[in-house]
C-alpha cells in the first residue's frame, strides 16, 4: 500500500536520526570510564537565584559549569541546584536568552556541603542601537520560551502573557493558538480540545500535574475547557511526548494548567474591568478581574490571591437533522425505490447568560534554596441559564410518492408530525482542586518531592421542557439548498397555535455528573556520575483513586385531562434564524406553562414508564483505581542528553447500573435490574528521549514512547440509553479494550535572542484496539427502525503528521515597521484505520480499510499579525480547521464529517501610563458555520452558527 511505505519511510527517517545521535554517545564516551558513582562525600551543592532586572525571577535559565560538563536549568521561582560539584576553582556561566551571559568563578573548599549564590541580577541585552531586545509583554512568553528550550522532552510552553495577547476568554479558546490542537465549541466557545489529530480522550488535562476528572454528560475522560477562565494561569503546558514521571494515558498530548505563585517581595495589585457585546443576540456582558500577590519574611512566604468574574451572553443558531435510508412508496410497488431522506430535522435556536467566575489562592513557603512547600487551591464555577425553543419536523418513513418523494404523509397517518417545544435549562458546572507538595533537597544525596492531591468535578442540570404537537398532516421538503432543507405543508399552516395540542412535560430535577479524584504520590532523585558524565535517576509512584457518579432523577407527563392547547401559553414571535432563512414563530412560554402545570397538577397524567426509562438507563456509578510506578535516568554526554526509563500502571475499574427490561406492550410496566461489572488492565511504557544541544539556541530531539488511551467509564458500563422520541439506542460495551500506541518524534528548534522561535519536526503514532462510536441503524426486533450507538475497538490505526512553528518580533526592520511580529503554526495529519465487524446480514465478518483516524483534520494553522510600538498594541489572528472524518461507522453511508472553518479575530490595546491600559477585543468577526454532515456535503445534520461578540475595558496594574 503506498500510504504505508510513505510511513515506512517517515519512521526510518526517525530511527536514522536516533542513530545518529547514538553514535555520537559512543564517539564522545570513547575515552571514558564506564563507572557509575552514585554520591561522593568531598561533592558539593550550588544554588542560587536568577532574577531580572525588574527583580523578577526567570524560569528556565540554563546554568552550566563548561569545564565539567554539569548544568541544570532554574525552576518557575527562579532557583537552579547544581549537584555534586567538585573541591576546586570553577566558572558558573548563567544564560538565558534576551539577556546578557553572566559568569562567577566560584571556590569549592569541602568546608560546607552547599554554597549558595543568592540572588544572580540578569542584565537585558541590547541590539547596535543600545536598544533593549526584550520589553513589555513579551517578558513573559520569553520566559516560557526558555523553559520550554531547556526542557528534557518535546513540550509547548504558552505564557500567561502570551495568552492575554490573543482575544481568549477561557482556556479552550487559548489551546486552539497552539499548533497541532483543534477544538469542539459549546456556544460558540472553545470547550473540548483535540491534539495531533486524536480523539477527546486521547489527551489528558491536569491542574498543576494532576488530572481533573470530567463532567462531561456523553462520558468524556477531558474536562471541557470552557469551565476555566484564562486569566487564572501563569502558563500552559502541553506535551507531545510523555516521560516515565508522567501519567501514561496521553496519546495526544498532556495539558497541563499551571496556576501561579507570588513572586515579588512588593504588593502587587492588577486586574480589568470591562463590558462586551454579542451580536446574535445583541446583549451586553460584564468583566472583572483582580489579582494579589506578595512575598514576605524576607522572600520565604508568599501569598497570591486572584479571582474573575465574566458575566457574557452567548448561545447558538441551529437545526438539526437525520437523515435514513428509506423506501419510497409501498414495497410491492414497482415504482418505489430507496433514498436518503430527511427523517427528522430540528430548527433549534438558542440563547444563553454565562457565568464564570475563578478563584485561585496559593500559599508557598521555601526553607531554604532546595526546599518548600506549596498549598494551591483552585475554583471555577460556570453557570448556564439557556432557553432553547425548538420547532421538529418529524416525516420518518411516511414518503409514499415515487412520483413526488419529497412528500411524506397523509392525513390519516399520525406518524408524521410537526412539534414546538421550548427548553429552560439552568446548568452549574464547577471544580475544585486542592494541592499540596513539596520538595525538599537531601543534598549530593539527591531531593525528595511529594505531593497530595484532590479534585472534584460536578455538573448539575435543571430543566423544564414543554412539548405541543400536531399529528396527521402532510410535510412536503424542499432540498434545493443543501444548507437550508425547508418544510411546507399543503394542508396545514404552521403558525395555527390552536392545532398544536400538548404533549409532554418534561423536568429534570436534577441531572448530576460528578467526579472525584484523589492522588498521592512521591517520587526520589539521586544524582550520579558515569565516568566524567553527571546524571540523575528518579524513580516514584502514584495512587489515583476516581469516582464517578452519573444520576438522573426526571420525571415526564405525557398527557392532561382537558383541553390544553399553544395558543394557551404563547411567549410572541421569536423572529427569523439563520440569516433570516427560516421564520420561528412562537414557542410555549416557560413561566406561563410552568404556572399552568402548578395550577393545574391533578390533571397531568404522570407516564411512570418515560419517567423510569429517563432516570435508570442514565444512572452508573464507576471507580477507578490507578496504581503506577517509574523509573528513569537522565544523563549529558557533552551536547547530547539521555532519558530513558520506563513506567508501569495498573488500573482496576468497578462499576453499578440499571438494565432495563422494555415490555412489547405499552401497556406493562418498564422494570430495572442494578448489574455490576469490572475491567482492569495494566501497561509497562518503556520510554527513551534524546536530546542534542547544538548550540545555546538550538536543539535537535527525538523520541520514542508508548503510552495508551482508556475507554470512557460511561462506554464500559453494559446498559441501554434508549430514546423513543429520536429513535436512537445507545449501549455500552464492558469487552472495550484501551488502545495501546506507539509514539516516535524528531523536532528541530531554533531560539531567537528577541522574541521567538522556528521549529519544526515530524510524529508517527501506531495505535492499536482505538475506540470508535459506530453507528448502525437496526433493521429488525423491538428496536427495528432505531439507529444504535455502540463504542467498538477498532483494529489499528497509524497516523503520520508534520508540524512548523514560527513566532518573530521583526525589530530588525527600520522605523514603525520594527514593531511588526509573526506567530504562525502549521500541523499536517496523514491518517488511515481499520476495523472488522460482523456483516447482520450475512453474519460474516467484514474490514473496512483505509479509513481516516475519527477526528483527525489534515490541515491546521494558526496565523496572527501583531504590532507593538510604545505604548500602542494589536493583533489579528486567524484560525483554521479542514474538513475531518468526525465519526466512522462500518457503514460508511453514516460516516459522519465536520466542514473546515475559519475563525478571525482581533484585539488592541492602548497603555495610557504605567498603571492603566485600556483595551478593545473582537472575536469571530467571519461568524463562519460549524457543520457536521452525513456521507456527503448534500447531507447535512448539525448546522451551527455563533455571532460576533466584543469585549472592552481597563487593565490596571499596581
Amino acid at each position: 500500500m503506498n500510504r504505508n511505505t510513505r510511513f515506512c519511510k517517515k519512521v526510518l527517517m526517525l530511527l536514522i536520526g536516533f542513530g545518529l545521535m547514538q553514535s555520537a554517545i559512543a564517539v564522545e564516551n570513547k575515552s571514558k570510564e564506564d563507572i557509575i558513582t552514585i554520591v561522593q562525600q568531598d561533592d558539593m551543592v550550588i544554588t542560587g537565584k536568577v532574577l531580572s532586572d525588574t527583580q523578577d525571577p526567570l524560569p528556565g535559565v540554563n546554568v552550566f559549569i563548561r569545564a565539567l560538563n554539569l548544568g541544570n536549568s532554574t525552576n518557575w521561582d527562579g532557583y537552579f541546584t547544581l549537584d555534586q560539584v567538585p573541591i576546586g576553582t570553577h566558572t558558573v556561566e548563567i544564560s538565558y536568552l534576551g539577556f546578557d551571559t553572566f559568569t562567577k568563578i566560584i571556590e569549592v573548599t569541602g568546608s560546607t556541603n552547599m554554597i549558595n549564590l543568592g540572588d544572580i541580577v540578569l542584565t537585558p541585552s541590547t541590539n547596535e542601537l543600545g536598544e533593549v531586545l526584550v520589553t513589555g509583554s513579551a517578558e513573559g512568553q520569553q520566559r516560557a520560551y526558555n523553559l520550554q528550550r531547556t526542557s528534557d522532552n518535546i513540550k509547548t510552553v504558552v505564557s500567561a502573557d502570551l495568552v492575554n495577547r490573543f482575544p481568549d476568554i477561557n482556556v479552550g479558546e487559548a489551546m486552539q493558538r497552539v499548533s497541532g490542537v483543534t477544538i469542539d465549541r459549546d456556544n460558540g466557545e472553545g470547550a473540548v480540545v483535540k491534539i495531533r489529530g486524536t480523539p477527546q480522550n486521547f489527551t489528558t488535562v491536569s491542574i498543576n500535574g494532576e488530572q481533573i476528572p470530567s463532567t462531561d454528560e456523553s462520558g468524556g475522560r477531558s474536562e471541557s475547557l470552557d469551565l476555566i477562565s484564562a486569566d487564572q494561569l501563569a502558563a500552559m503546558e502541553i506535551s507531545k511526548a510523555i516521560t516515565p514521571d508522567m501519567d501514561g494515558d496521553a496519546v495526544g498530548g498532556a495539558i497541563n494548567l499551571i496556576t501561579p505563585t507570588a513572586r515579588s517581595s512588593k504588593a502587587r495589585f492588577k486586574g480589568s474591568i470591562g463590558g462586551g457585546y454579542n451580536d446574535l443576540f445583541e446583549r451586553g456582558s460584564q468583566i472583572y478581574k483582580l489579582k494579589y500577590d506578595q512575598r514576605f519574611a524576607e522572600d520565604k512566604f508568599g501569598v497570591l490571591f486572584g479571582a474573575s468574574y465574566y458575566n457574557t451572553v452567548n448561545g447558538e443558531e441551529r437545526y438539526e437533522a437525520s437523515y435514513r435510508n428509506r423506501r419510497i412508496g409501498d414495497s410491492d410497488d414497482p415504482n418505489s425505490f430507496t433514498a436518503d431522506v430527511i427523517d427528522d430535522f430540528r430548527l433549534r435556536p438558542k440563547e444563553n447568560e454565562r457565568q464564570r467566575i475563578g478563584v485561585n489562592i496559593t500559599f508557598d513557603y521555601k526553607f531554604s534554596p532546595t526546599s518548600k512547600i506549596v498549598l494551591k487551591g483552585i475554583y471555577n464555577d460556570l453557570r448556564d441559564e439557556s432557553l432553547r425553543r425548538r420547532t421538529r419536523f418529524r416525516p420518518r418513513n411516511n414518503y409514499q410518492d415515487p412520483s413526488n418523494p419529497n412528500l411524506a404523509g397523509s392525513i390519516d397517518n399520525g406518524d408524521v408530525r410537526v412539534r414546538r417545544d421550548i427548553n429552560d435549562r439552568v446548568i452549574d458546572r464547577e471544580n475544585i482542586t486542592l494541592n499540596f507538595e513539596g520538595e525538599h533537597g537531601l543534598g549530593n544525596f539527591g531531593k525528595i518531592d511529594y505531593g497530595f492531591n484532590y479534585t472534584r468535578s460536578e455538573r448539575i442540570l435543571r430543566s423544564d421542557r414543554f412539548v405541543f404537537r400536531k399529528s396527521g398532516l402532510i410535510l412536503d421538503v424542499n432540498r434545493d439548498n443543501r444548507d437550508f432543507p425547508v418544510f411546507s405543508s399543503p394542508d396545514f399552516d404552521f403558525e395555527n397555535y390552536e392545532e398544536y395540542e400538548f404533549n409532554s412535560f418534561q423536568q429534570d430535577k436534577p441531572i448530576l455528573n460528578r467526579g472525584d479524584n484523589l492522588v498521592t504520590r512521591l517520587n526520589f532523585t539521586v544524582p550520579f556520575t558515569l565516568g566524567n558524565n553527571f546524571g540523575e535517576i528518579k524513580i516514584g509512584g502514584k495512587y489515583r483513586d476516581l469516582d464517578n457518579l452519573r444520576r438522573r432523577n426526571t420525571v415526564e407527563y405525557s398527557g392532561f385531562n382537558g383541553p390544553y392547547n399553544l395558543s394557551q401559553v404563547l411567549d410572541g414571535n421569536s423572529g427569523s434564524i439563520l440569516d433570516g432563512n427560516y421564520e420561528m414563530g412562537q414557542f410555549p412560554d416557560p413561566n406561563r406553562a410552568l404556572q399552568h402545570f402548578l395550577d393545574n397538577i391533578d390533571a397531568y397524567e404522570l407516564d411512570e414508564n418515560a419517567t423510569k426509562l429517563n432516570s435508570d438507563s442514565f444512572f452508573y456509578d464507576a471507580s477507578e483505581n490507578v496504581t503506577a510506578t517509574f523509573i528513569q535516568g537522565k544523563i549529558d554526554f557533552n551536547k547530547l542528553r539521555v532519558l530513558a526509563g520506563v513506567r508501569y500502571e495498573k488500573t482496576d475499574v468497578t462499576y453499578d447500573a440499571f438494565r432495563l427490561d422494555v415490555p412489547a406492550n405499552d401497556n406493562e410496566q418498564i422494570t430495572s435490574n442494578l448489574i455490576q461489572g469490572n475491567n482492569d488492565y495494566d501497561f509497562f511504557l518503556p520510554m527513551l528521549h534524546l536530546k542534542y544541544k547544538i548550540n545555546d539556541q538550538s536543539n535537535i530531539r527525538g523520541a520514542i514512547t508508548r503510552s495508551y488511551a482508556r475507554p470512557n467509564l460511561q462506554d464500559l458500563v453494559p446498559a441501554e440509553n434508549i430514546n423513543f422520541a429520536d429513535q436512537e439506542l445507545r449501549t455500552g460495551n464492558p469487552d472495550l479494550k484501551p488502545s495501546d500506541v506507539l509514539n516516535l518524534d524528531l523536532l528541530y528548534e531554533n531560539y531567537f535572542e528577541s522574541v521567538g522561535v522556528i521549529s519544526g519536526g515530524i510524529f508517527y503514532k501506531d495505535i492499536s484496539d482505538f475506540i470508535f462510536l459506530d453507528v448502525t441503524d437496526v433493521d429488525a426486533g423491538e428496536f427495528a427502525g432505531f439507529r444504535r450507538f455502540s463504542p467498538v475497538n477498532g483494529d489499528e490505526a497509524t497516523l503520520f503528521g508534520a508540524e512548523i512553528n514560527f513566532s518573530r518580533q521583526l525589530d530588525f526592520l527600520p522605523g514603525v515597521l520594527s514593531g511588526l511580529g509573526i506567530y504562525a503554526n502549521y500541523t499536517h495529519v496523514q491518517s488511515e484505520s481499520s476495523f472488522s465487524f460482523i456483516n447482520d446480514d450475512t453474519g460474516e465478518t467484514e474490514t473496512r480499510d483505509d479509513v481516516d483516524f475519527a477526528g483527525q483534520a489534515d490541515n491546521v494553522w494558526n496565523v496572527a499579525l501583531s504590532y507593538d510600538l510604545g505604548k500602542f498594541s494589536s493583533r489579528v489572528s486567524l484560525n483554521y480547521n479542514s474538513s475531518a472524518l468526525f465519526a466512522p461507522s462500518t457503514d460508511p453511508n453514516l460516516d459522519r464529517f465536520i466542514d473546515e472553518r475559519y475563525q478571525l479575530d482581533a484585539n488592541a490595546s492602548y497603555k495610557l501610563n504605567d498603571h492603566l491600559t485600556i483595551f478593545a477585543e473582537f472575536v469571530n468577526l467571519l461568524d463562519d458555520p460549524t457543520v457536521i454532515y452525513q456521507s456527503n456535503r448534500s447531507q447535512v445534520i448539525d448546522y451551527e452558527i455563533y455571532g460576533w461578540s466584543s469585549r472592552f475595558g481597563l487593565n490596571f496594574n499596581f
